[in-house]
């Protein structure tokens, strides 16, 4: 917990295991006791805030395969959702992105929640997605769209009524990515706000 805060309030490059250490009033040593050094101890914090504000429950969600529209839909809603309710995450990888660091202390994700490589493939063989697409740069947008929003809040999102437009938000994103991968031709239909059920 004071690794968090102190990692929170200064990033990853401005604390220090002496900040940590005193503000959890021990001595280092014993924090290098359970850690080896500074990034094993930014990835425990990041790990900690998962499995506080996720748990199992999402970690064991399967995705459903049956069509890409249905994938998509239920990926990028969870994702979404999950930035928006984890702003102290958002923060710790604000630091990443401003420090770039990633390389050192970027990956501590569930392998479903870090590559959906797998099963962007397995709906290209389908005639799903376009087959002249690179899962790699599919899998990259989808990733980033579903979570930049947290990371460079859009004003709209502060309005008097956000929650409805981060409904409306993430409608819009998903018809949009499943249009721009989709193979299929269907046609153009109006958005509904109804379709989703968001609690911020």
């Amino acid at each position: 917990e004071s690794a968090q805060k102190i990692f929170i309030q200064k990033g990853f490059k401005g604390s220090s295991i002496n900040d940590i250490a005193r503000d959890a009033n021990i001595n280092k040593s014993l924090i290098y006791h359970h850690f080896s050094n500074k990034e094993d101890l930014w990835r425990a914090v990041k790990k900690h805030i998962l499995n506080k504000h996720v748990g199992s429950q999402i970690m064991e969600t399967n995705f459903p395969m049956e069509s890409f529209k249905n994938y998509l839909k239920s990926f990028v809603s969870i994702r979404f959702k999950f930035y928006d309710n984890n702003p102290e995450l958002v923060r710790l990888i604000a630091w990443q992105r401003l420090e770039n660091t990633q390389e050192d202390v970027g990956g501590i994700q569930d392998k479903k929640f870090s590559t959906l490589i797998p099963q962007l493939i397995e709906f290209q063989k389908r005639g799903e997605i376009s087959p002249d697409l690179d899962p790699e740069m599919v899998e990259y947008m989808i990733m980033t769209t579903a979570s930049m929003a947290f990371m460079e809040s859009p004003v709209f999102f502060h309005d008097q009524s956000p929650n409805d437009k981060k409904v409306a938000y993430l409608e819009l994103l998903v018809e949009r990515l499943y249009r721009a991968f989709s193979s299929t031709n269907e046609p153009e239909k109006p958005l509904k706000k109804t379709v989703y059920h968001y609690a911020g």
